[in-house]
């Protein structure tokens, strides 16, 4: 089928992907007609655990960020655009270093988008405003947004925008401001709100 071979064509790519801020694909293929791929374990959690415990130094954002950013620029650089980038997908090994995982699955998401009709890839509460609109050529910067906003929860424990539903917190993204980090956390550097403005601008140019 069509899928199927779009699945091995993109698994082949996200398995060629080296870098040691991304979850490796170490293999792929089909199980009782079910499409299935094969990672590195990763023991230390997930990002989510660590923001529940409480906000996060600037130091230890500041590292983390350092270690998946450049982990974003090599696959962007490939042309694969994660679109679910959150802090569940951002995973430790044993020794505490984080690795951006489920690039594959983002993307294998979209394939199938594209030739069954639209529908939202993403969480609404990460989403760039060009995603909110199902904008059809999205690239890195989607990215890159969703960035800002986990390192606005990494800071103050929540996103930047709160709602009662998904598709609220989806439109908030879309049209309200983003606001001071400071009325979170008075102490944090106003350098952060400078970059988080830039990382999550309504406008990707």
């Amino acid at each position: 089928t069509v899928f199927r071979e779009r699945f091995e064509r993109e698994a082949q790519l996200i398995a060629k992907i080296e870098h040691p801020a991304i979850v490796p694909v170490y293999d792929f293929g089909d199980q009782d007609d079910e499409p299935y791929l094969v990672m590195r374990y990763m023991p230390g959690g997930a990002l989510t655990a660590k923001i529940k415990h409480g906000d996060l130094s600037v130091s230890y954002a500041s590292q983390i960020m350092s270690q998946i950013a450049p982990g974003l620029d090599a696959v962007h650089a490939q042309g694969i655009v994660h679109r679910d980038l959150k802090p569940a997908n951002i995973l430790f090994d044993g020794f505490g270093n984080p690795a951006i995982s489920d690039f594959g699955i983002a993307h294998f998401s979209q394939a199938t988008t594209d030739l069954t009709g639209t529908a939202i890839i993403g969480t609404p509460s990460y989403m760039s405003p060009e995603q909110v609109r199902s904008d059809a050529d999205l690239d890195g910067r989607s990215d890159i947004y969703a960035l800002g906003v986990i390192l606005f929860e990494m800071l103050t424990g929540s996103g930047p925008f709160r709602a009662a539903t998904p598709l609220s917190v989806a439109m908030k993204h879309l049209t309200d401001p983003i606001p001071s980090i400071q009325l979170f956390r008075p102490e944090l550097p106003v350098e952060i709100d400078r970059i988080l403005k830039k990382a999550m601008a309504k406008d990707r140019e």
